[in-house]
């Protein structure tokens, strides 16, 4: 009997909070600690996951773009921003420390893009892709993933670690909250947690 696989596959997709769009934090661990992973890979996943960066804005960061005084990357041109509009994206002062040390390693010059594919040349959101990918495949993560999973990955940790919504979406730069809403799932392990914060006095039923 013959059966149309896309209808069918739709019909039963898995149940699953992990689509292809997120990475568990050990599955993010297994890519970042690839024991043959090269310090220039490395960085482009930290830079897109710590400060949760599009691709399309951290292809633009430079070296002089890390602020160590606010503890941020400075962001110009993002979503729906002109090129010479300024955003501040938060990231701890160890990770700024520890990019600034690999473009010392990698003699960058305060002008120069932190991800590049020759010196002073952007590298292509194409070939991001492709290192992604490849890293996740070379650890057994037998999935596709998006220039954007890095971005979601690190929204959908920091509310499994408590931080609230608003501040995510601070995060993430979003306009609006609504934004940041649709972006993300909630997971019956959230739905747990807020429930045990409140009286839903079910223990009178049993």
């Amino acid at each position: 009997m013959k059966y149309n696989k896309k209808s069918v596959a739709k019909k039963y997709k898995p149940l699953t909070r992990y689509s292809k769009q997120w990475l568990r934090e050990e599955e993010l661990e297994l890519m970042l600690n690839k024991p043959d992973i090269s310090e220039k890979w490395e960085m482009w996943l930290i830079l897109l996951y710590v400060p949760a960066l599009r691709v399309s804005e951290a292809r633009n960061v430079r070296v002089l773009d890390l602020n160590f005084e606010n503890q941020c990357i400075d962001v110009w041109g993002g979503k729906g921003k002109d090129i010479s509009e300024l955003q501040k994206a938060p990231c701890d002062i160890r990770i700024l420390k520890r990019i600034k040390r690999y473009c010392e390693h990698s003699d960058l010059k305060p002008s120069d893009y932190i991800m590049y594919s020759q010196k002073s040349k952007q590298v292509h959101r194409s070939h991001v892709y492709k290192v992604i990918n490849s890293i996740g495949a070379d650890v057994g993560l037998n999935r596709k993933f998006g220039t954007h999973t890095m971005r979601r990955s690190r929204a959908e940790h920091l509310l499994d670690r408590g931080l609230p919504l608003p501040f995510v979406s601070k995060y993430l730069r979003h306009k609006n909250l609504s934004t940041t809403m649709k972006y993300l799932d909630v997971s019956v392990a959230d739905i747990n947690r807020e429930m045990e914060k409140i009286n839903d006095n079910i223990g009178n039923l049993v």
